[in-house]
């Protein structure tokens, strides 16, 4: 019998096995842990389950695919079953307990968290990295391959544990590879000591992902590498820029999706040259809302790649709450006020809350998360969107169109604001006004922002494509991040691929385990830039371990017309012959490092975060306070950009490690996973025995 004690009730388990699914409820409020279950394997799209038959989409229906005639639409019972993307084909995702994306865990601050990973994959190993989780005192369950844990091997089980902090709108993904681009995530909420009795706290879980209908994980990076080819038309797809010019890696994107659901866009020119679109009509998600109250939305972006910028159809006004989980407002004391906006850009990693006050006439209207992609000279048309219908209680369910007057309500009189722009302008024509996320303040009651006032030391690191042609790869500061292959947590003696000084410089581009040490208790400035002649795509940066304050994000020089990048910021010189801003410094010798001579540092209640964009030729001033032992990785949420080598490790306070006696922070044959199991099973004999 495996049985959890010192909780109110104690739950028998005779292996993790046969344990809770990890479902909304598993976890109760005044319970101290909360335990459950996640089973990772291979599934396939647009199929039923028992027996297994390939389904076609159909006015928001699933037919079975031989019903050509579209007389028996499945039931609601056989729907749940089957995993559909954009409906179009059928590809290889990876399920968790079944499902795509796997379930969103719902626990309260401060609990225990115990969560048996069960690898049922053939040939795949993985891990699980916990979002927005800081990990304080347990390091070894941060989820890294090969910096926290070695990998899950395919058949094996793996156990986690770690406390719920902090709270807000997290979520899981495996940190190995590419296969968060396959599903192998899910949404994860922690739920508030202090209940912020304005504002509600219950509400819906919005999980975008960009989606490609080819390729799996090793594909899309090779492809990121060597190329995308239309084999049809024998021709190189060019990737996609941003409004102001900065560039897209090479990753096709077919269509997005909501939890799991979206619907695929083809476009042409009609005999007017007019760009027309139509979908496949494969279901999506459904919220239901009632009139006149106000609901939370919880937009989390697992993406692959590209950013959303996210709006209600029929409602201007969205009331952001909070980001990567902090509560946030426009302005402090009497100036505070709420940060109303009609849409915002959410870029992998990061987490938007936002309420909508359902004030419009009752009906069904469009939830959009459409790409930043400059899409107008692709021929024939695309369109990239994300889309979930909000349903007003009450009303029919009916799909809705797409809004065709969404621009048309952005005017000059009465422009549209939209919040965290990786850019300061839009075109002109657009009739739309940026704000960025520094012009945010934090709304935390209990924000420590006076801790991290003054600055013990500061650090640049480059986040870029630097080096000759040919070879140009992801790195920190010219150091392309090369995984150890033992954890550096509990490993470090191992490892064997250090960065060397004969390797590596300022006009160097150099592989290795790139880390760097810092000591406890002392408050860091990081600049984040993204300078030299590797910048020219914008890098969405997280933070294992901590969060961070926001001091300042600095822009290059824009075209405000057109809205196109021009030059660089002229705040940061790079240090080098190469301009490869493998090292840096400030251009105005009267900006000390360590002080607060910098102009526009937001002192007062900066706002907290833990994934931040570093915009094409800019740089973002973070700061932080070292207090959490551990090795956290460093790097760029973009599944693409850091598989080839955007990232580094934080050796924090390494004399002050938790659990120095693991010999392994994740051992790939369950062994650590078990000895838990053991202990609580002999606890639970004990316990029955007394």
């Amino acid at each position: 019998m495996f049985c959890i004690l010192f909780v109110k009730s104690c739950t028998s388990w005779h292996s993790p096995e046969n344990g809770a699914t990890c479902k909304p409820g598993s976890c109760g409020e005044n319970d101290q842990m909360c335990e459950c279950l996640l089973t990772i394997e291979h599934r396939l799209t647009m199929m039923t389950t028992n027996p297994p038959m390939l389904v076609r989409p159909y006015n928001g229906s699933l037919y079975l695919y031989n019903d050509t005639n579209h007389r028996f639409p499945l039931s609601d019972e056989k729907v749940a079953g089957v995993i559909t993307g954009d409906g179009y084909g059928s590809r290889l995702v990876i399920a968790i307990n079944g499902k795509f994306p796997g379930p969103t865990i719902e626990a309260y601050e401060d609990q225990t968290m115990i969560i048996h990973v069960r690898n049922l994959m053939h040939t795949d190993s993985t891990t699980i990295h916990w979002h927005g989780m800081h990990q304080k005192g347990t390091p070894e369950s941060d989820g890294v391959a090969f910096i926290s844990q070695n990998p899950i091997l395919p058949g094996k089980t793996f156990t986690y544990k770690f406390t719920a902090q902090p709270h807000g709108s997290s979520f899981y993904h495996a940190h190995i590879g590419d296969q968060r681009s396959m599903g192998l995530y899910g949404g994860f909420i922690i739920y508030p000591k202090d209940k912020f009795s304005s504002q509600p706290q219950v509400g819906f879980t919005v999980l975008l992902q960009d989606w490609n209908h080819d390729d799996e994980p090793e594909t899309l990076y090779q492809r990121m590498i060597n190329g995308v080819y239309d084999l049809s038309k024998n021709t190189l797809i060019e990737p996609t820029q941003s409004v102001d010019g900065a560039n897209f890696s090479r990753f096709h994107m077919h269509s997005a999706l909501i939890n799991g659901k979206g619907r695929y866009y083809t476009g042409y020119n009609d005999r007017y040259n007019r760009k027309t679109f139509t979908h496949n009509n494969a279901p999506l998600e459904t919220f239901e809302i009632q009139y006149s109250y106000s609901h939370r939305f919880r937009v989390i972006s697992a993406a692959t790649l590209y950013p959303f910028r996210v709006y209600v159809q029929g409602h201007r006004e969205l009331n952001i709450r909070a980001s990567d989980g902090f509560e946030i407002v426009r302005g402090t004391g009497n100036n505070s006020r709420d940060l109303i906006v009609e849409s915002f850009i959410i870029h992998p990693g990061e987490r938007f809350d936002f309420t909508l006050n359902a004030n419009q006439d009752r009906g069904t209207y469009l939830l959009v998360a459409e790409s930043i992609e400059d899409l107008s000279k692709k021929t024939p048309p695309e369109y990239h969107a994300a889309e979930a219908i909000i349903r007003y209680k009450g009303t029919s369910s009916t799909y809705p169109n797409k809004d065709s007057s969404a621009h048309s309500r952005c005017t000059s009189s009465t422009p549209c604001v939209t919040f965290n722009c990786p850019y300061l302008y839009y075109p002109n024509y657009d009739n739309r006004l940026c704000i960025t996320f520094d012009e945010a303040n934090s709304n935390e009651r209990l924000s420590k922002f006076k801790e991290v006032q003054i600055a013990d030391e500061t650090l640049f690191f480059n986040f870029a494509f630097p080096g000759e042609l040919g070879n140009t790869p992801g790195s920190v500061n010219g150091h392309q991040f090369i995984s150890p292959t033992s954890p550096i947590l509990t490993n470090e003696k191992d490892l064997t691929t250090h960065c060397r000084n004969t390797d590596c410089g300022e006009d160097k581009i150099c592989n290795c385990t790139y880390n760097v040490e810092l000591s406890s208790d002392r408050v860091y400035q990081f600049v984040l830039t993204n300078l030299g002649n590797g910048r020219g795509w914008s890098h969405p940066v997280h933070l294992h371990g901590h969060y961070f304050y926001v001091m300042k994000m600095g822009f290059g020089r824009y075209n405000k017309v057109s809205g196109k990048f021009l030059t660089s910021t002229t705040d940061i010189e790079c240090i080098g012959s190469k301009n490869y801003c493998n090292s840096a410094r400030w251009a105005n010798i009267n900006w000390t490092n360590a002080g607060n001579s910098i102009p526009g540092l937001q002192l007062n209640y900066p706002p907290e975060k833990d994934t931040i964009i570093i915009p094409t030729g800019g740089y973002v001033i973070i700061r932080f306070k070292a207090n959490n032992p551990g090795a956290w990785f460093f790097h760029c949420h973009i599944d693409l950009h850091n598989t080839n080598g955007m990232g580094m490790v934080l050796l924090e306070s390494k004399d002050k490690y938790p659990h120095k006696d693991l010999s392994s922070g994740g051992d790939s044959s369950g062994k650590r996973s078990y000895h838990i199991i053991f202990l609580f099973t002999f606890l639970g004999l004990a316990f029955s025995l007394a």
